[in-house]
């Protein structure tokens, strides 16, 4: 079942950029992400009412706090430079970046757990590198005011590699779908806080430049189905067969961007989201 659930994961997730893309484009990355979360909490708010309404029993404080941290640093830093990096890059150049994470595993098991990485991880480290380099080579549009939109991305995946094993921690004791619940609202309340305190009289303003309803869909797709179906995954299965599965989004946003935005396909940028793809597998091999 993880396996599936992962493969869903993907393939909603891939979804989800193509929908911010637009708003990405013309308003604060925080405002999106605010009603991106909001969105997200709302239609959670309704599902576990109705599937689980005893979903907080059982809650400890520690795992709040965890919660919290992974809020902090995904749906709200990660995702401000993921947003700043669409301003600027094509879907099917910024979601392979970002999408790179599993190879932040290797550090982590080596740093935190000494795991020493076995040499096929080291050839999916190898293959996502050399794939990032192509998607750099690729990148023709940048705007001069955004000449780090590349290193936006590159942080952005470096945080979900984070947040990956934070997720592994926090879901040994708590349900999934309370996981993903919790995690909206506490990215919620963050960014309401943070743009109510910087942009005060421009947020009317910014709401206004904001595809509402492709915001809303992004948020279901996103922060509900893609990630509920993440966390399935890694409750029921190991870290090395669902991250590199989740990896393999970065296809269909390329389809979706394709469909949608006529975003042209070089053999450069083709090269380097087949190279992150594979290196991504490569590193949940290298694992067993």
């Amino acid at each position: 079942m993880a396996l599936i659930f992962a493969i869903l994961s993907a393939a909603f997730g891939g979804l989800q950029p193509v929908l911010l893309k637009k708003s990405a484009e013309v308003a604060k990355p925080t405002m999106v992400t605010f009603l991106k979360s909001t969105a997200s909490f709302f239609i959670l708010f309704v599902f576990i009412s109705l599937y689980a309404p005893m979903w907080y029993k059982g809650l400890r404080f520690s795992t709040c706090l965890l919660i919290a941290l992974t809020s902090l640093i995904g749906p709200i830093i990660a995702w401000y430079f993921y947003v700043r990096a669409m301003k600027s890059l094509d879907i099917t150049v910024v979601h392979p970046l970002v999408n790179s994470y599993p190879a932040i595993s290797i550090l982590l098991d080596l740093l935190f757990f000494h795991v020493v990485p076995h040499v096929i991880a080291l050839l999916g480290f190898v293959l996502i590198l050399l794939g990032l380099h192509n998607l750099r080579q690729s990148d023709k549009k940048r705007k001069k005011g955004e000449k780090f939109a590349v290193l936006y991305a590159l942080i952005t995946a470096f945080l979900w590699g984070i947040n990956s094993f934070l997720f592994k921690i926090v879901l040994t004791d708590t349900p999934a779908l309370t996981m993903t619940l919790l995690r909206v609202l506490f990215s919620m309340i963050f960014l309401l806080f943070f743009n109510l305190a910087v942009f005060k009289e421009e947020i009317l303003k910014e709401l206004k430049k904001v595809r509402i309803k492709e915001v809303v869909l992004a948020g279901f797709v996103g922060d509900f189905l893609s990630m509920f179906l993440f966390f399935l995954a890694i409750k029921n299965g190991a870290l090395y067969i669902v991250l590199p599965i989740s990896s393999t989004s970065p296809f269909m946003s390329a389809i979706y961007a394709r469909i949608f935005f006529k975003e042209k396909m070089d053999n450069l940028r083709t090269t380097g989201i087949v190279l992150i793809v594979i290196g991504g597998i490569l590193v949940g091999l290298g694992r067993i």
